[in-house]
């Protein structure tokens, strides 16, 4: 995966009211107003209620483009590609609580105004 395409794939979202979902939880709603990559996180300003607001969110290990959303992959599996040996050194890095991203995909949805 580009760090090009993926900006690009975001950058697409820009000023569009957006969901960001983990397991069909909404985590964060609102104006997607700015994105950039800063070390090995996402960082998104997005407006809620005439404000604004940033979050931050890992890289991912792969991610899909879709015309009105975009899912950002943390699979384990993507990440060692059935190597056995990367699979094993990565569980002995992994810490006891892992993060809310561990194994999960989250969606970026356009939300569609009803009129």
């Amino acid at each position: 995966m580009k760090a090009e395409q993926l900006e690009r794939a975001i950058n697409s979202l820009l000023q569009q009211r957006v969901n960001f979902t983990i397991n069909n939880k909404i985590i964060k709603s609102g104006k997607l107003i700015l994105f950039c990559i800063k070390d090995f996180y996402l960082v998104f300003t997005i407006g809620v209620n005439h404000s604004k607001k940033m979050f931050e969110i890992p890289y991912p290990y792969f991610f899909d483009q879709y015309t009105k959303k975009i899912i950002l992959n943390y699979a384990t599996s993507i990440f060692h590609h059935g190597s056995e040996e990367i699979k094993f050194n990565a569980k002995q890095l992994m810490p006891k609580k892992p993060g809310k991203f561990f194994n999960t995909q989250l969606e970026i949805n356009v939300i569609e105004d009803s009129i």
